[in-house]
């Protein structure tokens, strides 16, 4: 599930190093967004002035053009999506971890899925600062063919009836391509959903067995007062036995301490007036 979220849709095999210098960096997606929707803006003003026939060397350059920037666009749209999803994950963890504390053993397992994806965004964030340059460079390239082109223009008016019919065709072929962008966001979306989900039925399990474990506890505290209570209440007899018991105990041996000078006395009596 983490693999399908975070994993680019970048091919590793086309990331090329660049070493030029002196390029202003992207500090993040958003600045990489702008760029990207200033190209789009100048391929949809080109396509606008384009109503003419043009030769076959300028549908190439075009068909070149068009396709990097989609590219470039649908590099974005990827980027966007991770960071979204990454984002959206990562809070719902967050929630799930602080209404399972009591759990150690899943809340063990909470922390070992955001090293994981804490890992995987690493790597994101390594392939992109990777591919940095090279796309500043496939930008800097684009806006020169840019220039290119609509220097070109002004020649190639006289072929616009001839390239009118291939521009229809591949404005088609781009509206295809944006139906089957849709639908891949639509998936993504419901794949999304999907987990969400699952993270709140899971959540709603900790929390009923918390509750369970809490209901235990409040049981057996109940029982262990109700046992103290007992105890000390025969705690409390016992002493009050104890108590009672020594006393006349000692009223008994005080008795019999008495009757015995008593009788003493009178065999003494006795004694001397016999004697």
């Amino acid at each position: 599930m983490n693999d399908e979220i975070l994993s680019p849709t970048i091919n590793k095999t086309e990331i090329k190093p660049s070493v030029r210098k002196n390029v202003i960096p992207i500090s993040s997606v958003s600045d990489l967004g702008t760029i990207v929707g200033e190209i789009h803006n100048q391929i949809s003003a080109l396509m606008e002035k384009i109503d003419t026939d043009v030769s076959p060397e300028f549908k190439a350059l075009m068909e070149g053009y068009v396709n990097k920037a989609n590219e470039t666009e649908q590099i974005k749209i990827n980027l966007e999506n991770i960071t979204f999803k990454y984002e959206e994950l990562k809070a719902d963890i967050t929630r799930v971890r602080e209404t399972n504390r009591n759990l150690i053993q899943e809340l063990q397992n909470a922390r070992d899925i955001l090293k994981k994806l804490e890992f995987e965004l690493n790597n994101t964030q390594i392939t992109l600062k990777k591919t940095e340059s090279e796309y500043k460079e496939k930008i800097k390239t684009l806006s020169t063919q840019n220039t290119e082109l609509e220097n070109k223009i002004k020649d190639l008016e006289e072929e616009k009836e001839s390239i009118l019919c291939e521009n229809e065709e591949k404005s088609a072929e781009l509206t295809e391509n944006q139906e089957n962008l849709r639908q891949e966001l639509l998936d993504r979306n419901f794949k999304s959903h999907q987990i969400e989900q699952e993270l709140i039925m899971q959540r709603d399990n900790f929390k009923k067995q918390v509750e369970e474990f809490d209901a235990l506890i409040k049981d057996q505290t109940e029982k262990l007062e109700l046992k103290t209570k007992e105890a000390e209440y025969k705690d409390a007899l016992l002493n009050q036995f104890i108590k009672q018991t020594t006393t006349e105990k000692l009223k008994i041996q005080n008795t019999l301490k008495n009757d015995i000078e008593i009788e003493n006395k009178q065999k003494k009596r006795k004694t001397w007036f016999f004697g």
